[in-house]
């Protein structure tokens, strides 16, 4: 099973690949063509060069954009916007350019994240099935290790304007690993949780903590954290349950102690 999906992942990367090479083609003959014009007037004809290659003049603009020999007005501010780390809906609504223009002024690099992270996501899901032969604690120290780096990784990252949901699976699954682990709240109450369907039962709680209330948490500490707020406490995450979740991800490493940030 492991092994049909590992080869169903390898023939998505290999298209991904084919197609992103096809791309780097059309875009060096893009460029040649625009330099060559260049040469001869100031003033380039983007319309010309799509007729040429039987493309759209706003395509070409943007690989010439990609290629870095291409920028005006509008592109300098909304990819100043972009790499401050606004979302696309934030440069919206700063500028008042629609999205489809604002996609089409920024690089096909920026704009290809999400589907190379979605495998990326999908080949470390996998990783996990892989690692079931492993004991308990070398599993749980994988998942943890793996998280960790994959979490921090994406926090640094100012293209995601939300969490990807097969990441949601990742960390849910390393929750599940950790079910029976003795954890302390911040008042020293050691705990443990059972997990059944898509809920947490504390022990030293009657109510369960729902899969939907871990993943907003979740979602909450990333926030604050990407916005340079320190979390030192459950009051921080402000949701419910978050008097166990904090130290549960204390645990698995997506709150960070000041100066432990991960990703090395």
């Amino acid at each position: 099973m492991a092994e049909a999906k590992s080869k169903s992942t390898d023939r998505d990367s290999g298209d991904l690949i084919h197609r992103d090479a096809v791309r780097r083609e059309l875009i060096e003959q893009v460029t040649e063509l625009y330099r060559q014009q260049k040469e001869i007037a100031p003033r380039v004809s983007l319309a010309g060069i799509a007729e040429q290659l039987n493309t759209t003049p706003v395509k070409v603009r943007k690989m010439l954009i990609t290629a870095g020999v291409y920028e005006n007005s509008a592109s300098r501010e909304i990819l100043a916007l972009w790499e401050a780390g606004k979302s696309v809906r934030e440069i919206h609504e700063r500028t008042g350019w629609s999205v489809s223009s604002i996609h089409s002024y920024l690089p096909y690099t920026k704009l290809s994240r999400d589907a190379i992270a979605q495998r990326q996501m999908e080949q470390l899901s996998e990783e996990l099935e892989l690692s079931e032969g492993l004991q308990l604690p070398q599993r749980r120290a994988k998942a943890v290790e793996r998280l960790k780096r994959e979490f921090w990784s994406l926090q640094r990252d100012p293209a995601w304007e939300r969490v990807p949901e097969i990441f949601d699976h990742l960390l849910w699954e390393t929750v599940v690993l950790f079910e029976d682990y003795p954890f302390s709240t911040a008042k020293n109450l050691t705990f443990t949780y059972s997990i059944r369907g898509h809920e947490m039962f504390v022990s030293r709680k009657d109510k369960s903590i729902t899969r939907a209330t871990i993943l907003v948490t979740f979602h909450k500490a990333m926030e604050l954290q990407r916005g340079g707020n320190e979390i030192i406490g459950p009051k921080k995450l402000g949701t419910f349950g978050a008097s166990y979740l904090f130290p549960i991800f204390l645990r698995l490493g997506v709150i960070a102690v000041k100066g432990d940030e991960q990703g090395d």
